[in-house]
């Protein structure tokens, strides 16, 4: 527009306005980003299908003991992934099954150093 003169205030809104703009897209990406990593398979890092799997036995690359032993991982892994899935999920109080198996209650839990029960008196 010839002849408008632009006043700080102007400035300083569509300055504002701008780097708004700039943020709101920012945050959109981030968040887009993070949705598609997020988005892996139900076995996440199994490295096999259940086809894969089938495939190599029948074809014989995998005994049938090595079959059922990585059938029962992969299966196990999906379970798990499912449960974590469910336990994510707004609104709901599911309780997830542990990622990680507790240790036997038949093995000894190691004691701290300097412990006095650890002390052998002669």
């Amino acid at each position: 527009m010839p002849g408008h003169e632009y006043t700080t205030t102007d400035v300083i809104l569509w300055s504002l306005l701008l780097i708004g703009l700039i943020v709101a897209g920012w945050l959109t990406v981030w968040q887009v980003k993070r949705r598609l990593q997020k988005t892996d398979d139900v076995l996440g890092n199994a490295g096999f299908t259940l086809s894969d799997l089938r495939r190599l036995h029948k074809s014989g690359q995998m005994s049938d003991e090595e079959f059922e032993k990585a059938k029962a991982r992969v299966v196990d892994a999906a379970r798990r992934a499912a449960a974590r899935d469910e336990a994510r999920a707004p609104g709901k109080t599911v309780a997830a099954s542990p990622l990680i198996d507790p240790l036997p209650h038949s093995r000894p839990r190691p004691r701290p150093p300097g412990n006095p029960d650890d002390s052998v008196s002669p």
